[in-house]
């Protein structure tokens, strides 16, 4: 029912969903090395809500602010007391050794938000990262999606994502690293999205026991 890599709702009997299975089956060994969503972001809780107030244009700049503040300290909590496990299932000896935020295919202009709440959490190299306009983001892995704009061989990267749905932004950026040279790559989601209007969603909640926001277990791709 939890989907080993993304820990999102999978069919009885399947260890992934369909997007991670479908991603498996077109990258392999260039996906992220383990997935780690520090939360569930069922459409319209607290954490979906705060993750999309936080970057939105249309909301106050008060509530954008504080949206994005809380935003920071679940990041920085869970790193504080998970991340030791993450780096561990990712196969990273030391921990990550740069940092890398998965770019937002939306032609937002400057710099993402999500960036400064990164940089805030971590004392780590920033890898700049940009989108390829001329290639189209289709479903699934496609590592081209993605320029690496600093040197990463032998790199072990902690990508952070805002919100994983079918998680093809983060593993394409994944596979951009792994093809750039990066050793190992690990990806913090903030909230594993989960729609409730789903028919497989209602047993998914059910078994996971949460209204919106809960720890999850730290899952590997070699799982």
């Amino acid at each position: 029912m939890f989907c080993r890599t993304c820990r999102g709702p999978a069919r009885a009997g399947f260890a992934r969903c369909y997007q991670c299975e479908l991603a498996l089956s077109q990258a392999g060994g260039l996906l992220a090395d383990t997935v780690a969503p520090i939360g569930y972001a069922v459409r319209g809780g607290p954490l979906a809500e705060d993750l999309r107030r936080y970057k939105s244009d249309r909301v106050a700049a008060a509530a954008a602010a504080a949206a994005a503040a809380r935003l920071c300290e679940l990041l920085g909590a869970f790193l504080a007391s998970r991340g030791h496990s993450v780096w561990a299932a990712a196969g990273m000896t030391a921990g990550p050794t740069a940092v890398a935020v998965v770019p937002s295919g939306q032609g937002r202009p400057g710099t993402h938000p999500l960036v400064g709440m990164v940089l805030s959490c971590v004392a780590l190299p920033l890898v700049r990262l940009s989108i390829a306009p001329e290639e189209i983001h289709a479903r699934g892995v496609n590592p081209c999606w993605v320029r690496v704009g600093d040197p990463v061989a032998g790199s072990d990267v902690l990508v952070v994502d805002d919100t994983w749905v079918s998680g093809g932004s983060a593993q394409s950026t994944a596979a951009a690293l792994k093809l750039a040279g990066a050793r190992r790559v690990a990806v913090v989601a903030l909230g594993r999205h989960v729609n409730p209007a789903d028919p497989r969603s209602t047993a998914f909640l059910a078994a996971a026991g949460l209204g919106d926001v809960a720890l999850s277990p730290v899952s590997s791709i070699r799982a």
